[in-house]
């Protein structure tokens, strides 16, 4: 057994310590992209949710700059994340019309998306949108839902 051997100012142990037994495994290199909590695919039914995860982050930000329908995220989002979604890009083009502003399509660019999946058939994520003079983030839970993922919660901060 390997021995590990104690020096407090300079002097020599005692006697030396020995290594009973591990009480942890060694610390595993976490990747980006990749699930934290669980394996790199949660299910391996489930498709790869990173897709979906950097698509959504996207087309949020387009809903709510107007050159989105919300109506085209239906699928991926559950009811109430739709309404709320909804009320807020109704809430933007008020707000754009009162201004006079016109709706311009946005330079948006995905930079990176972290997720981990606590359970089987969850994931929990942050994606980080880039739209030039600014750098947002959207937090969204998928849950699996009939074989396919759709988010439960989207929150844009």
């Amino acid at each position: 057994m390997p021995q590990a051997q104690r020096a407090v100012g300079g002097k020599a142990p005692a006697r030396p310590l020995r290594v009973i037994a591990k009480t942890h495994e060694p610390p595993q290199k976490e990747e980006l992209g990749k699930g934290v909590l669980t394996s790199a695919r949660p299910d391996l039914e489930m498709p790869d949710p990173e897709v979906l995860l950097r698509n959504l982050g996207r087309s949020v930000f387009e809903a709510l700059a107007g050159v989105r329908e919300v109506e085209q995220m239906a699928r991926w989002i559950a009811p109430e994340v739709f309404t709320r979604l909804l009320a807020r890009a109704q809430h933007a083009a008020r707000a754009r019309r009162v201004r006079g502003r016109s709706v311009r399509r946005p330079v948006i660019e995905t930079r990176a998306c972290l997720w981990q999946s606590p359970r089987s058939g969850v994931v929990e994520a942050t994606v980080l949108v880039d739209l030039g003079p600014r750098v947002r983030a959207v937090v969204i839970r998928l849950e699996e839902f009939r074989g396919r993922w759709r988010a439960e919660r989207l929150h844009v901060l």
